[in-house]
């Protein structure tokens, strides 16, 4: 594969000579699309944008934030000479999936050690494809029984290489080599700027989760002294996506920069640099809520299904849901907003169906999450030509609004009446 090296390299050449990268996207830079509709639907004034940055396409296969990324991480462990890659995630973690399929493509060994999130569609199609990827599957029920067994695994494979949740360093431990790949994204968005694709945003929406993704667009924006707030939607627990947490992970990363290159400027990123939005997450991570399931509903009808980009319940619904209060208060309708898409919108169907959906092939301590958990109307229906059924495989848990099923449809429908009591939205 050829690519130009990351913008990064041309800024400050002395990087290109120590810091590792293999090119990875094949997507780049990434399309800028206007939400005009969304505009209109929250009464923006003619001053007012709304922007999407399409992630979601970055990456033949699987787009989304994380190779960014793993262009970095990956490119370090080669240099390193491994040939594995050992991460952590919940068992339908959008990262683990990542990296199994860009640890395939490597012909990397791929270790994903899991725990618990709650069950739902996706998690069953991503242990699926974890599997398909062909990443061993380690599982606890406890966060410290899992790392104790990642540091036990590591001991015993030195060949592999640890990358921490979310390719994020770890309460300021670890590399901070991941957040370069965000760095670098900035410094595309701002040629992107320059070329007239789009203002210089007021304020860039992101979903927080380690954190390391949101820290590479602080300091990006910092460095190029742009005008641009990146706002933060927390959506994992506040001992983990936080202010102190995001100014370690910025700072660990500038200062690795300056160690290689003494050019790259001396700044100091403070807590006035960036906003973190709480209130969006709900009890816990990964839980569905009203709020986040609303904006999805919304920007999809409205944008979504002509653009082709996808949301989710986890991160990108709940990010977009704060984006749209913002821009709801008179103040920020005169505002260009930027919303980084970091979900995957590639369509992994063709993936999925040659696991044949036989979750037995998993390892045994996962069929429990398949076995009295139902989720889709094909599994309760068995419909004999569901193959040529749009809800087949879906994305979207509700097979009734993807059929665009009448009130009276489904009233009469088996699936429909078992189904909708399996979604559960929490009022956050």
């Amino acid at each position: 594969m050829t690519r130009e090296e990351p913008l990064l390299f041309t800024t400050y050449p002395e990087l290109k000579e120590t810091v590792p990268w293999i090119p990875l996207l094949t997507g780049i830079p990434t399309p800028i699309d206007r939400l005009e509709n969304l505009e209109i639907n929250l009464e923006l004034n003619s001053e007012g944008r709304i922007y999407i940055k399409r992630d979601d396409i970055a990456h033949h296969i699987y787009g989304g934030n994380k190779l960014r990324k793993f262009e970095f991480i990956f490119g370090k462990a080669i240099d390193n000479k491994k040939t594995g890659m050992i991460t952590i995630g919940g068992i339908g973690s959008n990262h683990c999936l990542a990296c199994a399929i860009v640890a395939k493509e490597l012909n990397m060994r791929c270790d994903l050690f899991l725990f618990p999130q709650p069950l739902t569609w996706h998690v069953q199609r991503s242990l699926l494809l974890y599997n398909h990827f062909g990443a061993n599957l380690h599982f606890s029920n406890s966060f410290i029984t899992l790392a104790l067994k990642v540091l036990g695994f590591r001991l015993t494979h030195p060949k592999s290489h640890l990358m921490f949740p979310g390719g994020s360093l770890l309460f300021g431990l670890g590399s901070p080599i991941g957040t370069l790949g965000f760095v670098n994204a900035v410094f595309e968005l701002k040629t992107q700027i320059d070329a007239g694709v789009i203002d210089e945003p007021d304020a860039i929406f992101v979903a927080g989760g380690s954190g390391g993704t949101a820290a590479g667009l602080v300091l990006g924006c910092k460095l190029l002294g742009l005008i641009t707030k990146v706002h933060i939607t927390a959506v994992s627990m506040d001992w983990i996506i936080n202010k102190s947490n995001v100014i370690k992970n910025a700072s660990k990363a500038l200062k690795y920069l300056r160690e290689h290159n003494d050019f790259v400027p001396d700044i100091a990123i403070q807590e006035n640099d960036f906003e973190i939005i709480e209130g969006y997450l709900g009890s816990d991570y990964g839980v569905k809520t009203e709020r986040g399931q609303r904006a999805i509903d919304l920007v999809m009808e409205l944008e979504g299904n002509s653009s082709g980009f996808i949301l989710e319940t986890t991160y990108t619904g709940k990010a977009m849901a704060a984006m749209i209060d913002y821009c709801s208060q008179g103040e920020n309708k005169s505002k260009k907003v930027l919303f980084w898409n970091t979900y995957n919108s590639n369509d992994l169907d063709q993936y999925l169906n040659q696991t044949d959906l036989n979750y037995k092939s998993l390892p045994k301590r996962f069929h429990r999450f398949y076995e009295n958990n139902t989720f889709q109307c094909w599994q309760i229906k068995d419909c004999p030509e569901k193959e040529q059924c749009p809800a087949y495989l879906n994305h979207e848990y509700r097979c009734w609004r993807v059929k665009n099923c009448s009130e009276q449809d489904r009233k009469n429908c088996k699936a429909y009446r078992e189904l909708r009591h399996n979604i559960h939205l929490e009022n956050a």
